[in-house]
């Protein structure tokens, strides 16, 4: 539901053809919104059990939990990182990263003509531009995250 349709739609297919009914994987399939559809059924299904009607409803309070936790990560999806945020934190970190070395070039007046100061300013570069692209990567966590 929250991948791309066409990225893994004949896996998911063929494993709820083969976990479920026909008629309750057709069901789900032909479905506007799959995780809703599956949740009712599984609220049917919890409905049919033969057990005491308070265990029952300890049950669909946790359900109810997943359908709102549900609810809460589809709107995470939906609610992109502005563009803004996204260049001005880059530029910032660009810019930091170029002021650098005027800020290191005292602490490192002891190495011969500051030349230690080249490869601390490069780790320290990757390792921030890394965590810049790692957070980046983070704004559309369910394109990325296996499912």
């Amino acid at each position: 539901h929250l991948s791309p349709p066409d990225e893994d739609e004949d896996a998911f297919v063929s494993e709820l053809k083969a976990r479920m009914s026909p008629s309750q994987a057709e069901a789900i399939i032909a479905a506007v919104h799959r995780p809703n559809r599956a949740l009712y059924d599984l609220s049917v299904a919890i409905d049919k059990l033969p057990m005491h009607f308070m265990r029952k409803n300890e049950i669909n309070k946790n359900l109810s939990i997943f359908e709102d936790t549900l609810g809460g990560s589809e709107r995470l999806l939906s609610s992109p990182v502005p563009l803004f945020y996204t260049r001005h934190t880059a530029r910032f970190l660009s810019t930091w990263i170029l002021l650098l070395p005027f800020a290191l070039y005292d602490p490192f007046k002891g190495s011969w003509n500051h030349v230690a100061e080249i490869p601390a300013i490069a780790l320290a570069s990757v390792f921030l531009f890394g965590i810049e692209e790692l957070a980046t990567q983070l704004e559309e966590p369910f394109t990325i995250l296996p499912m």
